[in-house]
């Protein structure tokens, strides 16, 4: 089965002609991954507050130094060019994945966020990158900005075979 009368998609082989890197001959160019900025309101409110806010969105976090979610748009160190389109779309306020996602994503931490469809996972993720994708210096004509997409790969790539 399936659609268009083609063969079926393979990732048999994939990368196979890539070649070893020598990092010991590469200069790495440095780059910076903590962008958050904790807003005094965040920094007020206290862990038992943050853990009790979590525990009634079923968030569960593991790790040391997990930052406190933000609660409002403005709390969440987003620059003005990003608040100013979020607001204009007409939210009131970040979903819970988005909440404890962008403190996370902004700091440059790994993180994996499980939560339903609808629930504003494409854009705690998307918002974060973009400023890392902003704040990037391209190394070369032939290196362009790069960001993890696994999540946004993984999740179309089941719609797709769905």
């Amino acid at each position: 089965g399936g659609f268009g009368g083609g063969g079926g998609f393979s990732n048999g082989g994939l990368g196979a002609a890539l070649g070893q890197i020598d990092f010991s001959k590469t200069e790495l160019v440095q780059f910076e991954k903590d962008f958050y900025i904790e807003h005094p309101d965040v920094t007020k409110r206290g862990e038992a507050e943050a853990d009790a806010w979590r525990a009634s969105k079923q968030i569960v976090v593991v790790g040391t130094g997990v930052p406190k979610p933000c609660m409002t748009f403005e709390e969440a160190s987003m620059p003005q060019y990003i608040l100013t389109e979020v607001l204009k779309c007409g939210f009131d306020k970040p979903t819970p994945i988005q909440s404890q996602g962008w403190p996370m994503a902004l700091k440059g931490r790994n993180m994996v966020g499980v939560s339903a469809t609808g629930s504003g996972k494409t854009l705690a993720f998307l918002l974060p990158a973009m400023i890392h994708i902003n704040a990037q210096v391209r190394s070369s004509m032939f290196m362009g900005n790069c960001i993890p997409l696994c999540e946004i790969t993984l999740k179309r790539a089941s719609e797709v075979q769905a």
